[in-house]
């Protein structure tokens, strides 16, 4: 179902520590409309992997999934930034080399 969304919808008010439901909707292609604020900004570029909206400001929410709602050669933009995103910087193997990588600086400088 993910995967055949418009867009996700990510309006939290909160300073999330890690959108995790974000990622997961990069690895399915899809743009998230997402809070302007905290981690989500963070993660999702606004105007390439989905789009920002003012946090507690429910017209200018409406007003970006509108605007992505009737776009849809913008939106398959935003699907390939989203996956490619996905792909660069969250996969299994990505994640397992970056602890890698932290385990080998650990043991190297405690020794």
């Amino acid at each position: 179902m993910l995967r055949e969304a418009t867009c996700l919808v990510f309006p939290s008010e909160c300073y999330e520590t890690f959108g995790r439901v974000i990622v997961e909707a990069f690895a399915a292609g899809t743009p998230v409309v997402a809070a302007g604020h905290g981690a989500a900004a963070e993660l999702v570029a606004d105007g390439i992997t989905g789009v920002h909206f003012r946090p507690g400001d429910a017209s200018d929410l409406a007003a970006k999934v509108m605007h992505l709602a009737s776009q849809p050669v913008l939106r398959e933009v935003m699907r390939a930034a989203a996956r490619s995103d996905f792909e660069k910087r969250f996969t299994a193997d990505v994640n397992y080399r970056s602890l890698l990588a932290i385990y080998e600086r650990a043991v190297a400088t405690s020794v």
